[in-house]
């Protein structure tokens, strides 16, 4: 039985690094235009984000987890509490993530870092991000599932179980 827990924790890190890169591949060049970086800045910028994204994907999925599970927001939780625990897991991991994206674009494709670009990028994401936060969760969620993997309002109620 561990060596299966092992497995899933094991797919599910893969799964949400697959979810994060490729979610942050379009919206963050979206987000990476908006911030005024020209072509060159926005390549770097996305590359720079993969490369962020690799390691820290799964490490996001793992804090989504952990904050479902801190606010108790399960499966039987309402749209708008999953939504908002959503926003705070996003906001306290992804945006700092973000932010050094943009200062790396701006160092390659300017020859310094822009601090106004970085905290405009910074302050654009977390403008919209009671847009994003939600469908990236249900994206990475909805990646989880098509892998017979639990989503992280799911995993939170049986954590919440199991603890009784």
């Amino acid at each position: 039985m561990e060596e299966y827990k092992q497995t899933k924790k094991g797919k599910e890190g893969w799964v949400d690094t697959l979810g994060n890169v490729s979610y942050s591949l379009a919206v963050g060049s979206a987000l990476d235009y908006a911030a005024g970086l020209n072509g060159l800045g926005i390549l770097a910028s996305r590359a720079y984000a993969t490369g962020m994204n690799l390691p820290t994907a799964a490490p996001y999925g793992k804090w989504r987890n952990f904050v479902f599970e801190k606010t108790r927001t399960t499966d039987d939780s309402s749209k708008l509490r999953k939504g908002l625990t959503d926003l705070l897991a996003f906001n306290t991991f992804q945006v700092p993530v973000y932010a050094s994206a943009i200062a790396v674009g701006s160092l390659i494709s300017e020859g310094k870092i822009d601090l106004d670009k970085t905290l405009d990028g910074a302050r654009n994401l977390a403008m919209i991000s009671p847009l994003i936060a939600p469908t990236m969760g249900w994206y990475m969620d909805r990646l989880r599932g098509m892998f017979n993997l639990k989503s992280a309002a799911e995993k939170a109620g049986e954590e919440i179980q199991n603890a009784r």
